[in-house]
């Protein structure tokens, strides 16, 4: 694509990305809570006294999360009914996250799931019926620039060069990058390193002069195609915040030193409110 196609196609991933966080029951702007486990018994509910209170909907005592040897299992109080996967709750331990097939549970207009973020073990809650999401109006982007749809040299890591790579929760984790694409910005050459995708695209997450001014503090993430013969095209109209610019519940992973540029890219997704 080239010229207006390019614009067009961003313009429509853009409104399929708003679309996708207004409607989604496990949209960012669903999270409600985040909660630590302890190693033992961990009560939650509605009621104050729980360990991990939970919206008004719920319970005033749903049941408890039983952390131990690093895994995690659910005890639901007498007659309340909690799912799992639209079936029945498993008598062995949740399957987390990381998993291929995360248990998520759902209890009245909550949906939860165990989490696993470094040497931290979690339970993650979306709320159906949480404001954020339901008085949404949508998200605020730079104007569509051309100049920032690049070509970029692409060289892999043989087999990946391993970071240590640090989270908005404080907690670390060994990041596998696959590569690094190098681009060329007003005469000068920059690189950024590359996770996989999953689907043979690259994952970035970068930081530049703009963060805390225009755009989220933290930093962007921008996915790309699958590269091909050494190149592979940053349009960084695309690049959008990471899930922590719209709710504290988010576990974003934050972008490594190697990732930070020196210079503003003023294009891709602004800042969703003041406070993030």
């Amino acid at each position: 694509m080239t010229g207006r196609d390019d614009e067009t196609e961003v313009l429509e991933w853009r409104t399929a990305r708003a679309e996708r966080l207004r409607t989604s029951e496990k949209s960012w702007l669903g999270l409600a809570g985040l909660y630590w486990l302890k190693e033992g018994e961990n009560t939650f509910g509605s009621n104050p006294k729980c360990d991990f209170v939970l919206p008004a909907c719920a319970p005033p005592l749903a049941g408890s999360f039983l952390f131990k040897h690093g895994l995690v299992y659910l005890k639901p109080a007498p007659d309340v009914t909690i799912t799992c996967n639209g079936g029945t709750v498993p008598t062995g331990p949740l399957q987390d996250d990381q998993k291929e097939k995360p248990d998520f549970l759902e209890l009245q207009c909550l949906i939860l799931v165990v989490l696993k973020r470094g040497s931290a073990t979690l339970i993650r809650l979306w709320d159906k019926n949480n404001p954020a999401r339901l008085q949404f109006t949508g998200l605020n982007w730079y104007p569509y620039k051309p100049e920032y749809r690049l070509e970029a040299r692409y060289e892999g890591y043989a087999p990946y060069k391993l970071v240590k790579q640090q989270d908005i929760i404080g907690e670390t984790h060994d990041t596998h990058m696959i590569g690094k694409v190098i681009f060329t910005w007003e005469g000068r050459e920059y690189k950024l390193d590359a996770e996989n995708a999953g689907d043979g695209g690259l994952f970035i997450a970068f930081h530049d002069k703009t963060c805390g001014k225009t755009s989220y503090p933290g930093g962007r993430y921008l996915l790309t195609e699958a590269p091909e013969n050494g190149r592979v095209i940053l349009d960084f109209n695309k690049a959008y915040n990471m899930p922590c610019a719209y709710t504290p519940y988010a576990t974003c992973g934050l972008p490594t030193p190697d990732n930070r540029l020196p210079i503003a890219i003023e294009a891709g997704e602004m800042k969703y409110q003041d406070n993030h």
